[in-house]
């Protein structure tokens, strides 16, 4: 009878380090890019951000230098005031998506289409996992838009009640409901001489 030998149990996979690290940073970059994209998108400062939300400003600049570790219940305060889903953050700090990965569908009801005189705001109408498109509705003062701006991609503006004037570099326009002017944001423009009623419609490519 053959003699019986033992046999060492095969060693656990390892799991390197750097890897993990990596992939931690990867997910944390992300998610710094998302808050700080959403607050500029919507016009707010760290100071308004953090008093909107209940954080400090400098735990907020934290978060969109990607040095700070957010727990769930600072990216739901956050996600409020910056008009996201939660799962919009904790999405993006999951992980390192590519830009072509798909993003989830974001239905959305219109605020102010029936009631345009409850208040001024600006609200983020598509999924910040977008990779091509955003777009928000302003409602009231412009926010960013107030002062003369400009950025990468193209920029639409529907006017969907009120008036305000655009200008686009050295042309300036009066807009009316159903007016709309597409223009690349690399040119500076402006929304000024807004209605009380205005309601605007911004479509733009993301940077």
């Amino acid at each position: 009878m053959p003699e019986s030998r033992d046999v060492p149990a095969p060693a656990p996979p390892t799991v390197d380090s750097s890897v993990e690290a990596s992939a931690a940073d990867r997910a944390t970059a992300r998610l710094a890019k998302v808050v700080a994209s959403a607050r500029r998108t919507a016009g707010l400062t760290l100071a308004a951000t953090a008093a909107g939300s209940g954080l400090s400003p400098a735990y907020v600049s934290q978060i969109e230098s990607g040095s700070a570790n957010p727990t769930v219940r600072s990216l739901a305060q956050l996600a409020k005031v910056l008009g996201l889903e939660l799962h919009e953050l904790l999405g993006a700090g999951r992980g390192d998506t590519s830009d072509n990965s798909p993003f989830p569908a974001r239905f959305t009801t219109l605020p102010g289409l029936t009631a345009i005189s409850d208040g001024q705001g600006i609200w983020n109408m598509t999924a910040h996992d977008a990779t091509v498109l955003h777009s928000r509705l302003i409602r009231g003062e412009p926010g960013d838009h107030a002062r003369p701006i400009r950025h990468a991609g193209e920029e639409l503006v529907v006017v969907l009640a009120g008036q305000c004037r655009l200008r686009v570099s050295d042309t300036a326009r009066v807009l009316n409901p159903a007016d709309a002017c597409h223009f690349a944001a690399s040119e500076e423009h402006q929304i000024t001489q807004t209605s009380d009623d205005l309601l605007l419609l911004v479509v733009l490519t993301k940077e």
